[in-house]
């Protein structure tokens, strides 16, 4: 798998790719899809709202957002665009650390690119488990 860091937010933070790349490895193997490339993408507010009202037609904040570039379903090329300012305000909301925050909004993004709908209470419910289960599995630290 292939993995391209890009971060648009801030020189300031040190993000730990090779950490990064072997939790998404291991979340494809664990749930069975092949991943042929990665972008992630470590942005701003401003960024992912510019996306959200350009390829959704909405106009609010979001944490993640994510692209399958691939139409062949054998495997993923895809990208996830996360909004630093996001990870921080929601660390701070929900009392955890920046790097739990965005490890979480990484494997958020990685099952929206497997498929995995959080559009709905259920689906939501399931993702969220999901998430839990892969914090447990990775308590890697992510960023310095």
């Amino acid at each position: 798998m292939l993995l391209d860091l890009i971060n648009n937010f801030s020189k300031n933070y040190n993000f730990k790719k090779s950490e990064i790349q072997k939790i998404i490895s291991d979340i494809s193997v664990n749930e069975k899809q092949n991943i042929e490339s990665i972008n992630l993408v470590l942005s701003t507010d401003l960024h992912l709202n510019e996306l959200k009202k350009k390829y959704f037609n909405k106009d609010h904040l979001t944490d993640v957002i994510t692209f399958n570039l691939e139409d062949d379903k054998s495997y993923i090329d895809g990208e996830i665009y996360i909004s630093m300012d996001r990870i921080i305000d929601n660390s701070n909301q929900f009392k955890c650390n920046i790097n739990d925050e965005l490890k979480r909004i990484i494997i958020h993004g990685v099952l929206h690119l497997f498929g995995y709908d959080d559009s709905d209470k259920i689906k939501k419910n399931n993702m969220t488990s999901l998430e839990n289960y892969y914090m447990k599995k990775f308590p890697d630290i992510i960023i310095n």
